[in-house]
């Protein structure tokens, strides 16, 4: 839900009237790259405003979403890159995710009781504990989103972290969270880079710099992940660890069954995903990129096993009909993804907010009855985790 953050994952938000100081976005220095024939810049796409739900609204509403035709129109030319669509992917939705899900995107495993947001922080722990991070240690995370986890895993773990995004409007939301969320002394252990995490040295790393990486749902923006962990093994000491939270399609999936390819191409589509692969592929990238897999498993089956009649499924909130029980929940459930959608829609009809913003949130709609689908015929999973080190 890690940037490429990403997550790679999709977030939905709805519109709740809570209270909340709305502050208009002020011009933000972007960068520009190449769409197509065409130049798209993330420089009218502002970090400045409230932190609050409305601020994230405002940010909707206000920060440009006119690349979503351009990230659409991607799915029919061969000639933009991953890199590219995946910039364009979050130039489009961060503002969603950030109004619907917070500053971590990403799923999480759950058990009856449990909130949503502790079970993100959990999840985020789990992988800490996992790699075993230690005071001093350098760490990357790769495909950072906005840095929710980042910082959650540092105050775990006191590690000296740095996150890295593609997208220049992820670091400069990044930059804004660290100065409200934390200490100064905490900021210290605190960095953010944009970068390509295919090309991390020298453009980022100096080669055998760091003592462990990890990605959390966002390596899935490369088909080719030998190309991504080869990355890794450059910037990491030998007998560095790496760990990832993998969206893959699982050992159920089958590419003969037309219902199974149409949920496939429709979490693609909707979280900037050229094309998701499967476990053995991935396994298969790691031993081809130098690394010992040490745990490796799918948390949706680990979960049920390790809950009982307690597991909560990850995609619980978005099969939801309705859910009143916290915001996140609400923005979640279907009742709250069509109030977003209704809103926009209104809006952009009476000329207050481009009519992008809501062909965005159709988009992502879509995706969520996907990733549904996916995940109670059990042919997706957004949590196959790999711990692997640098042989």
């Amino acid at each position: 839900m890690g940037q490429v953050m990403a997550p790679c994952i999709t977030r939905l938000a709805a519109l709740c009237l809570l209270p909340a100081r709305c502050v208009r976005a002020e011009e933000g220095l972007g960068q520009c790259h190449e769409m197509g024939s065409g130049r798209s810049c993330n420089a009218g796409i502002s970090e400045a405003g409230s932190d609050g739900y409305l601020g994230y609204l405002w940010s909707i509403m206000s920060n440009k979403k006119d690349a979503v035709d351009g990230y659409v129109g991607r799915f029919e030319d061969d000639s933009l890159t991953e890199r590219t669509t995946t910039d364009e992917y979050y130039d489009v939705v961060t503002d969603f995710y950030l109004y619907g899900w917070g500053n971590s995107f990403h799923f999480a495993t759950r058990f009856a009781g449990e909130s949503l947001e502790d079970s993100i922080v959990r999840h985020e722990h789990f992988l800490s504990g996992k790699l075993g991070l230690k005071p001093g240690e350098k760490v990357a995370d790769l495909g950072m989103g906005v840095g929710g986890p980042l910082r959650s895993i540092q105050r775990f773990s006191n590690a000296d972290i740095t996150g890295v995004t593609i997208n220049d409007y992820q670091v400069r939301r990044a930059k804004k969270f660290t100065k409200s969320e934390c200490s100064s002394q905490m900021a210290k252990h605190i960095d953010y880079r944009q970068g390509d995490f295919t090309k991390l040295v020298p453009d980022v790393f100096a080669p055998e710099s760091l003592d462990a990486v990890y990605y959390i749902e966002s390596s899935c923006h490369i088909a080719n992940r030998t190309e991504v962990f080869q990355a890794s093994a450059k910037a990491l000491k030998k007998g560095g660890r790496l760990f990832s939270y993998e969206w893959v399609m699982t050992d159920r999936f089958d590419p003969k069954n037309s219902e199974h390819v149409a949920i496939k191409k429709g979490i693609e589509l909707g979280d900037g995903i050229e094309e998701l692969v499967g476990i053995q592929a991935l396994l298969e990238s790691l031993k081809q990129s130098g690394f010992r897999i040490l745990e490796h498993g799918d948390l949706v089956d680990l979960a049920e096993e390790w809950y009982g009649d307690h597991n909560v499924p990850w995609y619980y909130d978005m099969a939801q009909k309705y859910s009143f029980s916290s915001f996140r929940t609400f923005a979640l459930s279907d009742f709250g993804q069509r109030t977003l959608g209704t809103f926009l829609w209104l809006v952009g009809q009476a000329g207050v907010v481009p009519e992008e913003a809501s062909k965005t949130e159709q988009m992502l709609r879509h995706a969520s009855i996907n990733l549904v689908k996916g995940g109670e015929l059990k042919i997706f999973t957004p949590m196959y985790y790999v711990l692997a080190e640098k042989i």
